[in-house]
């Protein structure tokens, strides 16, 4: 690939994630650079990985803070290509090339060149070579040339983010649904059109696709961000009560209403009501709804007035809205105000180019509650995933990579503090067929009853009208104890296995045993794992 072969792709690349990958396989032809990059600026000052050669792909994706990288603060500032001589800087692609998960050496060969558009940062082209020398034959010029293609492929799909309005501000964290398919560089823009306005929003798609965080990037960029984001879920509040919760009640509306209270859209006041599966909502709170929408008033249960009230509304759904509308089960003018601009998040089996970007989210979001350095994939790993069913969505893909991250955890037997995980193939298998597996290498007798297999110890078994049972223990084994003390032996061991594993967090405990917080420290403390609060002195 030539030169010219860079420029043409400006022209011929679908959209600009693919142009800047045929930029830098035109670079890597003429340099010995080890890994190439371009990060893209977002308005939030963050720059993230958009496009690379020579890193692991779960680096696509990756954001930095300049202000937290020497190196890439410098280059953000530079008027031109920079090359980085102190080898006593850190190199923020330490760990992530292929074929060298370990640290960079000190003494390497780097170098950046800002890209700027009009003036203003629009990114970062990297070159990084283990040989020190690697980049001695590129010249600054050259680097110039091949910078200026990058900062025009940053601009073939609006890649230069749009200014926010006016108190407005960027979601922290990077983008609502982290990824470079199509899909989701739509949504993105999306967001940034909407996040400004006041219209209501309606977010579709099916369950686990990431709605919510939708909803909360359009709050959070939004004039609103200092006011509430209150969420509510309509499919779990009862027929009876919506109302209630709703828009509020005065005392003794009803029975039971001992007290006035206001509804969530007196504590959204200012703010943004988020309300997920509206498709559940009754027809008569629809009304009230509606009236909220157009007139931006609402009346509380039992009172006689409506009440002023201004919050936007974005609504999500997994419902068929106009198929509701049809049947009689949503109103057809609530429904059409609604509809003023949807957003349809689209599943992860149509979007799985998305899939690394996302685990290294996760990824980075478990290790920040572990105290860990770093988490990162095998190639094995992320192939294993990206290839994953997943029907429930980017909520099954999260709890599968915070499940392999305490996973490997637990078997390497010691807290995660301060330390890098690698999680590997089996780390990421579904839960089931690890559960399975373990069972069939303990070497203990399964039995089949009712058409499940049990786990049954070593004891002897008798069939008797079509079961095996467990009748007692061989010669010269422990007798069997109480049911109560096998259970309680059981759960302290649990308990002190989860505890080991989470250095003693409770909140991390509670998750590797499915349990809250509260009730797992309660619990180590009752079994005398950790130590009794000491009551405070009055």
């Amino acid at each position: 690939m030539t030169l010219l072969d860079a420029v043409l792709s400006l022209s011929e690349a679908p959209e600009s994630g693919e142009a800047l990958q045929r930029i830098l396989r035109a670079l890597a032809q003429v340099t010995a650079a080890d890994a190439l990059s371009v990060l893209a600026a977002a308005e939030d000052g963050s720059v993230g990985v958009a496009a690379q050669i020579g890193l692991s792909p779960a680096a696509m994706g990756l954001s930095f803070r300049p202000a937290e990288h020497p190196r890439l603060r410098r280059a953000t500032l530079a008027a031109g290509p920079i090359r980085f001589l102190d080898p006593s800087e850190p190199d923020p692609y330490s760990g992530w090339l292929l074929g060298n998960a370990g640290e960079i050496h000190p003494i390497h060969a780097c170098m950046a060149v800002p890209l700027r558009v009009q003036g203003r940062l629009a990114g970062l082209l990297t070159l990084d070579a283990l040989d020190p020398h690697g980049l001695g034959d590129l010249r600054d010029d050259d680097a110039r040339v091949f910078a200026a293609l990058c900062a025009g492929a940053l601009r073939l799909d609006a890649g230069l983010a749009p200014a926010l309005a006016p108190g407005a501000r960027e979601a922290p964290g990077g983008p609502a649904l982290p990824g470079r398919s199509a899909a989701m560089q739509r949504i993105e823009r999306e967001i940034a059109m909407l996040a400004p306005l006041s219209v209501p929003v309606l977010v579709t798609g099916e369950t686990g696709v990431g709605k919510e965080r939708v909803a909360r990037a359009l709050h959070e960029r939004s004039p609103r961000a200092s006011r509430p984001l209150v969420i509510v879920n309509c499919a779990a509040i009862p027929a009876q009560l919506v109302e209630s919760e709703l828009f509020g009640h005065r005392k003794g509306a009803f029975t039971g209403a001992t007290a006035a209270r206001a509804g969530r859209f007196e504590a959204a006041r200012g703010g943004t009501i988020f309300l997920d599966e509206i498709g559940e909502l009754p027809l008569s709170a629809q009304a009230q709804l509606l009236r909220a929408l157009q007139e931006g008033e609402i009346q509380p249960v039992g009172e006689d007035r409506p009440r002023r009230v201004e919050a936007r509304v974005v609504a999500a759904t997994n419902r068929d809205l106009r198929r509701e509308v049809a049947e009689g089960r949503f109103r057809a003018d609530l429904f059409h105000r609604l509809w003023v601009y949807p957003i349809c998040v689209p599943p992860l089996r149509e979007r799985r180019e998305d899939i690394p970007a996302l685990c290294e989210r996760f990824a980075a979001e478990v290790a920040a509650e572990l105290g860990a350095e770093r988490v990162d994939f095998t190639e094995s790993a992320l192939r294993a995933l990206a290839q994953g069913a997943f029907p429930g969505n980017v909520r099954e893909l999260k709890n599968t990579v915070e499940r392999a991250v305490l996973r490997r955890t637990l078997e390497e037997g010691k807290g995660a503090a301060g330390r890098r995980l690698v999680l590997r193939r089996e780390d990421v298998d579904p839960a089931e067929t690890i559960a399975s597996g373990a069972l069939e290498r303990s070497g203990a007798p399964l039995v089949e009853a009712a058409g499940e297999r049990l786990l049954l110890g070593g004891a002897p078994l008798v069939e008797t009208a079509g079961e095996r049972l467990l009748l007692g223990g061989a010669p010269g084994e422990e007798p069997v104890e109480a049911l109560a003390e096998t259970l309680e032996r059981a759960r302290r061991e649990a308990f002190a296995r989860a505890f080991r594993a989470a250095g003693g967090n409770a909140a991390t405990a509670g998750r590797l045993l499915g349990l809250s917080r509260s009730f797992a420290y309660k619990e180590a403390v009752r079994l005398g794992l950790i130590p009794a609060p000491v009551p405070r002195k009055r």
